[in-house]
């Protein structure tokens, strides 16, 4: 099986182009690609994970690799250009890898020249070598320049050519390709991930390679020319090394997938804790969720304990059996030098060159992954590139003059990417030229599929489309597509200027685009904007209105000079003054042409000349207006379906048109086009129906609809934010109809007590097992005044939280202390271990300065006890490494993993004390806190543990080695301690180059990806207009504008690169020059120069390694904010607020007065306005209206997740803020409109209302929600797993258990929203009888439903009607008043209704 990421995520590497929309196919269909999925990745959804033994067998099958294309196809688009920058980069890679060994060389030639020589001999000796080094630093300043910006300047050539290809590849696709495989967008940030692995690939990497290969061979080369003997001598040693390093690493590979698992658990719980917020918070169970998580991070603690463990044994038996090879090649030395084999400065330099051979190759090895990646993104993109494009003949014929006469004849229709559900069977139709022809039918009735098949997006399946007598099939799909103007509901802006926009891809004058502005009544607001005709629309630029968009694609319709006009239910999202402003543009376009509208407001096309009336794919009536009145069949009913539904425009907050940073951006703008309602493939954005700004009907033509797909999820409620549509209010939560990710347990764990070092308040909870997590400022920002704000200071609130968001800097490394205080104990341990292991640096260079000494005989009696003597002490060092190692690494581990799990726990505390508004956020949904908790935690342990464990190491390392220098000569280590901030700065841009230098182009190409994202996402309306090519040429411009800045760019990081090498090799010529200045004015003798100088090279190489790590803390630091934005927020609804009120005894009266409340997502559309309800203790109050009138935003303020933007919600008598919040929600039952199963048993789902019920009290709670009978059925009973990986529910069986658990928590307010609206009849009765059993009780009870069935026991029907009551009574005397109640439950118009309603 495919390795899975900590949520399921799998790599993008697995699964190719496979279909990426939320309606994904059902296993059966066949898809017309099946082939090619077949490579990469299966086209159907994984088997639903219900209990499948075989699947465990098939884990252990190692999967196939991946196909991949040869290395050498890498460079596919290479020309002769590319083939030079190619041989330069290589050749100047080459040197500057050589480079390094030469200097060893030479460096070996100085230390022998300080052998017998007089002072001034000696001095011009060592002058030439400090010339030699400084000739090589220019050397590798050239070589370092050319390398870096030859492979910058070719890769980014090369892929400019393969992202060209692919885009044209792309833009010429059938449009069953676009249904198969998803039109958001996600196939063009697929090809700029897959084209940034393969630019790696084929350029820094390749560069990188060359580099280190070249420091390999050279190093192997050096070593065997300066004393082969202890050349081959310390080869034959690496193997133990490596081996020591390489079982270690086999430990930790083991380890670390342990650590995944163990975290999955923890993982899971806050996952469905976050998710399911509403349900936890309603139970009051935010302590269970944070000691089941407490406790299940306790397993990956321990794990990561053991990683320490391994990691502080394999680094310190790596670096000490180093050491001791190094002492045993030293003590082979003095044979070599005393018999005249070698001199002194030929043994070290034989030494360091192989292991500067090592470390070259090494560094080769790790470019292997990134040539391995590259080969498979380069065949997903080839293979995408070699694709056939559009299977449509773009050959025809033209007709001279066009009349404007459309006939469909017998048209049979279903989409490629789903054969077996019919859209058209048999559809007849005739619009005569110039006339207007309305099209209406319900939901899936398929007339939105008309206008794909009139733009010939799709041939029909049989039968024919006729223009003016002709087929259209025979007719020059170009021509065809420029003799028809189409305006959408939802109109396609690319990121460019409005200009480009209203031209399109067409040649057109200013004038002409003025003039075209000027009818589409678009010229006034374009030119009231500072940029007028130049400004730039879209995701990249401003944010438009509904209206002024609609404005823009009518201009644009106006300029192509249609004979023939498609209209996609143009006004359906505007209010009355923009709909009319748009209607009378679009009567202005009609006029003399042939138009065919696609209807779901009846009320807009009376006018019509004809109206067609659709129903499951044919058409069923036709005639004018008042005919298909008189006839009374469907379009009479569909009307009166329409009339029950029309209720007063919502009342905004401020001017629609007014522009502000409120205007909440899309997406995308116009992300979704007309065809994506028409095809089933596309229902993620359907079309949607809005009757004077209020939601009637939501679904697409595909969606619940018996026959296309009964199996597709509704979309997301986040699309209607984007449309600015108000939505049912349940709605705006994140969806709870999901699987669950993970495995849930909730046991009854013991009481554990976790410490948390961070100032305690005595308002935290005190029943909480982890009470210290649960504090939080009590000077919260609630007012207990009378006195309400009114709706503007959300806008405040806004501002201010927006700007607070920006001012949050980076946490101070105190902050980071504090948090690890409770460790300091093995923070000493460690850092004594990485002071000793720094510390080692400078001490054996010293050591090996003395051995080289006794070599040469200098002030040495026997130079065999002198070797003897230092090589024993390096033995030692070598062994004390180990331990020195094992504590360093063991101790900052444990104290980095307690403080990773401490972080976790205080972010998860903190997640959960935020109101449920905060959730509402994108930013906070349960997927990105999830990834949140599970990735930042860690680089705040990066950010402190690690960091510390390096700068303790590196410090002391410093200290030592200017301690040394001091005491053998203080000018020489004062000219050293100059240098080395120098040094620092080259290696922090070695590091930085190492890490990938094509990352500053990576943002351009993302900013040029967005019009080819926009191109996509709206592919129905480019190839309606056919601008491809336009798009391509677009482009290709900003193709080319990055490859010229990518040249400057290239240019500039080759020059950094190799200045900081130059500087690196330069710092060394200048301590040699010193040294031999030293030494000649007198103030150093030949032995100190030796020891001094021997010193300083090798310590301030490995000196300033570790000061390469600064890009990464940087890198980091925006993580570490994220991290304590969580834990410092302060929540407006606060729960940890103990000064709350806790009466004795509820009554249960609730009153709602004079509430005005929008929610804060979407601030401009007020949900309640001026609403007041009383109900009285003890009563049973039934609230009825339309989708999106605000009956569930009443639960949601009862509940306290949110409060009123102003008026009051009292609860016998007293304002709801003045109640303690967890002792208010722990007295009401809420079943919710989707029911939440936790993954885990049905036991555990039912006693989450009460931890302490016996059993009998849960049985007796399902026998009153008539569950009891089908939980004895299941086959493990009570303890029968359910959700993820269990037993999956009906949703009336969930429906019961929901009601299970509330009887059990036995509140005296009972909340049920919609409970048994979404459910099968059959399921429906026994819920039914179930709820009747739970409202007879003595409770106070608010229902929210639209049966005529839940009305028998209620004492009042509250009926809404746009944030209003616009009636109230019985049910007998609303019926008799025969108003809006009577018309929403009358039976067809519920069943009807019901279909269409978000669930």
């Amino acid at each position: 099986m495919v390795s899975r990421g900590l949520f399921g995520w799998s790599p993008p590497h697995v699964q190719p182009l496979t279909p990426v929309s939320e309606t994904s196919e059902p296993p059966e269909s066949p898809s017309p690609y099946a082939a090619d999925l077949a490579l990469g990745g299966d086209g159907a959804p994984p088997p639903e994970d219900d209990a499948q033994p075989p699947l465990d067998d098939a884990d252990d099958e190692p999967d196939p690799p991946p196909a991949a294309v040869p290395f050498k196809r890498l460079f596919a688009c290479a020309d002769r250009l590319d083939w030079a920058l190619m041989a330069a980069g290589s050749l100047a890679a080459a040197a500057h890898g050589v480079a390094l060994v030469v200097y060893l060389h030479l460096f070996g030639r100085a230390i022998n020249s300080l052998h017998g020589r007089h002072t001034h001999q000696l001095f011009d000796d060592i002058n030439r070598h400090a010339l030699y080094f400084l000739y090589i630093a220019i050397g590798v300043f050239f070589a370092g320049w050319i390398e870096v910006s030859c492979w910058i300047l070719t890769g980014e050539r090369q892929t400019a050519v393969i992202r060209s290809k692919y885009v044209q590849v792309l833009l010429n696709q059938d449009m069953s390709f676009f249904d198969t495989y998803g039109n958001n967008g996600d196939i063009v940030s697929q090809v700029l991930s897959d084209v940034l692995l393969i630019q790696s690939a084929l350029s820094e990497k390749v560069g990188n390679y060359i580099h280190n290969m070249a420091t390999f061979f050279g190093g192997l080369v050096i070593g065997l020319a300066n004393c082969w003997q202890i050349a081959l001598l310390t080869l034959a040693t690496g193997p133990f090394i490596v081996a020591a390093g390489g079982i270690s690493n086999i430990f930790l590979h083991r380890l670390a997938e342990n650590i995944q698992d163990a975290y999955g658990e923890a993982a899971s719980i806050a996952e469905q804790a976050i998710l399911y917020i509403r349900t936890l918070y309603s139970f009051t169970n935010e302590t269970l969720a944070k000691y089941s998580y407490a406790t299940s991070l306790q397993a990956t603690l321990r794990y990561g304990i053991l990683i320490s463990l391994v990691q502080g044994l394999g680094l310190g038996f790596t670096y000490g059996l180093a050491i001791c090879s190094c002492a045993l090649q030293l003590w082979v030395g003095k044979f070599l030098v005393s018999h005249g084999r070698a001199n002194g400065g030929e043994v070290v330099v034989a030494l360091f060159a192989i292991i500067l051979s090592g470390l070259g190759l090494n560094q080769a090895a790790t470019n292997f992954y990134s040539f391995e990646q590259g080969r498979i993104a380069a065949y997903r993109l080839y293979e995408m590139i070699s694709r056939s494009t559009s299977t449509v003949n773009q050959d025809g014929r033209t007709l001279s003059s066009v009349q404007g006469n459309i006939e469909f004849r017998n048209v049979y229709f279903s989409y490629l990417s789903r054969p077996e559900i019919p859209i058209l069977s048999g559809f007849y139709l005739t619009v005569p030229a110039r006339k207007t022809v309305a099209l209406v039918g319900r939901n899936g009735s398929g007339k939105s599929s008309i206008i794909p098949l009139m733009e010939r997006f799709y041939d029909p399946t049989l039968g024919e489309v006729l223009l003016d007598g002709e087929n259209i099939k025979n007719l020059k799909l170009e021509w065809l597509r420029s003799q028809i103007g189409l305006v959408t509901q939802e109109p396609a802006l690319l990121s460019l200027s409005i200009r480009e926009n209203i031209a399109y891809g067409r040649s057109a004058t200013a004038d002409q685009i003025e003039e075209a502005a000027k009818t589409a009544h678009a010229h006034t607001f374009i030119s009231s904007l500072e940029n007028g005709y130049e400004t730039q629309v879209g995701r990249a630029g401003l944010s438009l209105t509904e209206e002024q968009k609609i404005k823009l694609s009518i201009a644009r319709a106006v300029l192509s000079n249609p004979s023939i006009l498609l209209l996609d239910e143009v006004t359906g999202a505007l209010d009355f003054e923009a709909e009319k402003a748009v209607q009378e543009a679009l009567d202005v376009l009609m006029l003399g042409r042939s138009t065919i509208i696609i209807a779901r407001r009846l009320s807009l096309i009376r006018n019509a000349d004809y109206i067609a009336v659709m129903e499951e794919g044919q058409l069923v009536e036709m005639g004018i207006h008042e005919e298909l009145l008189n006839l009374d069949g469907l379009y009479a009913e569909l009307l009166r379906c329409e009339e029950a539904a029309k209720l007063p425009k919502r009342t905004p907050i401020r001017n629609y048109k007014e522009p502000s940073s409120f205007q909440i951006e899309r997406d995308s703008s116009a992300s979704h086009s007309f065809q994506e309602s028409s095809s089933p493939k596309m229902s993620k954005s359907p079309s949607l129906q809005k009757t004077h700004g209020f939601l009637a009907f939501r679904n697409s033509d595909a969606n619940h609809n018996s026959h296309e797909s009964p199996n597709i999820q509704s979309p997301p409620s986040e699309q209607m934010a984007e449309a600015r549509l108000p939505m049912v209010a349940s709605d705006r939560a994140p969806s709870i109809k999901r699987q669950d990710s993970f495995e849930m347990k909730l046991p009854d764990l013991p009481k554990i007590d976790i410490p948390l070092h961070r100032q305690s308040s005595n308002t935290s909870d005190p029943e909480s097992p982890i009470s210290p997590l649960l504090s939080s400022d009590p000077k919260n920002e609630r007012s207990h005044s009378k006195t309400f704000s009114r709706p503007l200071d959300i806008f405040d609130s806004f501002h201010a939280e927006e700007s607070k968001k920006q001012q949050t800097n980076a946490p101070s490394f105190w902050r980071l202390a504090e948090l690890s205080l409770a460790e300091y104990f093995y923070a000493l341990l460690g850092s004594a271990g990485a002071a000793c292991f720094g510390s080692f640096n400078p001490l054996l260079a010293y050591t090996i300065s003395l051995i080289v000494v006794a070599y040469y005989r200098i002030g040495v009696r026997d130079v065999h006890d002198e070797v003897n003597k230092y090589c024993s002490f390096v033995v030692g060092m070598g062994i004390i490494t180990v331990l020195a190692n094992f504590l360093q690494h063991f101790y900052f581990g444990i104290m980095g993993e307690k403080m990773t799990e401490r972080v976790r726990r205080m972010m998860f505390s903190a997640i959960l004390r935020n109101e449920v508004g905060w959730f509402d956020d994108e930013e906070n949904s349960a997927d990105i806190l999830s990834m949140r908790l599970a990735n930042d935690a860690t680089f705040v342990r990066a950010a402190f543990s690690n960091r510390l464990s390096i700068f303790i190491q590196d410090t002391s390392a410093i200290f030592v080695a200017l301690l040394l220098g001091m005491l053998l000569e203080w000018r020489v280590a004062l000219v050293a301690l100059a240098t080395l901030p120098i040094l620092v700065i080259s290696a922090v841009a070695q590091k930085m180059w190492l890490s990938g230098f094509s990352r500053g182009i990576q943002e351009m190409h993302r900013k040029a990806s967005l019009v080819l994202e926009d191109a996509v996402r709206n592919i129905y309306t480019v190839v309606a207009f056919c601008a491809g090519n336009k798009i391509m040429e677009l482009y290709k411009l900003q193709l080319g504008n990055i490859l010229t800045k990518s040249f400057v760019h290239g240019m500039g990081i080759g020059f950094a690169f190799g200045f900081s090498q130059f500087l690196l090799f330069a710092c060394n010529a200048l301590l040699l020059w010193y040294t031999a200045v030293a030494v000649k004015d007198g103030h150093l003798s030949l032995v100190t120069a030796v020891k001094e100088y021997i010193v300083f090279s090798f310590a301030t190489f490995a000196l300033v390694e570790p000061f390469g790590l600064a890009p990464y803390i940087l890198k980091r630091r925006k993580s570490l904010t994220s991290v304590f934005e969580i834990i410092d927020r302060v929540p407006k609804i606060d729960p940890d607020d103990a000064s709350g009120l806790k009466p004795p005894n509820v009554y249960g009266s609730i009153e709602f007065r004079n509430v005005d409340f929008c929610y804060p997502t979407r601030p401009e559309t007020t949900v309640l306005s001026n609403f007041s309800l009383r109900v009285n203790g003890g009563q049973t109050v039934a609230v009825v209206g339309v989708s999106g009138s605000g009956k569930s935003t009443i639960v949601s303020l009862i509940e306290r997740f949110y409060d009123p933007t102003a008026g009051q919600v009292l609860l016998d008598g007293r304002d709801l803020k003045l109640f303690n919040l967890r002792w208010l929600r722990s007295h009401m039952g809420l079943v919710p409109q989707d029911p939440v199963i936790f993954s885990t048993t049905v036991r555990e789902n039912i006693i989450y209302a009460r931890h302490n019920a016996t059993e009998s009290e849960m049985k007796e709670a399902a026998r009153i929600a008539n569950a009891h009978h089908f939980i004895s059925s299941l086959p493990h009973g009570y303890d029968t797993h359910v959700g993820m990986r269990g037993v999956d529910l009906t949703p009336g069986q969930k429906q019961r258990i929901a009601i299970a658990r509330v009887v059990l928590k036995n509140a005296p307010i009972l909340l049920l929203d919609e409970a048994s609206s979404a459910i099968e009849s059959e399921s429906s009765r026994v819920v039914q009888e179930a709820l009747d059993t739970l409202i007879m009780g003595n409770k106070t009870t608010i229902l929210i439903a639209h049966r005529a069935a839940m009305m028998k026991h209620v004492d009042n029907i509250v009926v809404l009607n746009g944030g209003r009551i616009v009636e109230q009574g019985t049910h007998d005397s609303l019926v008799q008043m025969n108003g809006l109640y009577v018309k929403l439950m009358q039976p067809h118009f519920t069943k009807g209704f019901r279909q269409r309603r978000l669930i």
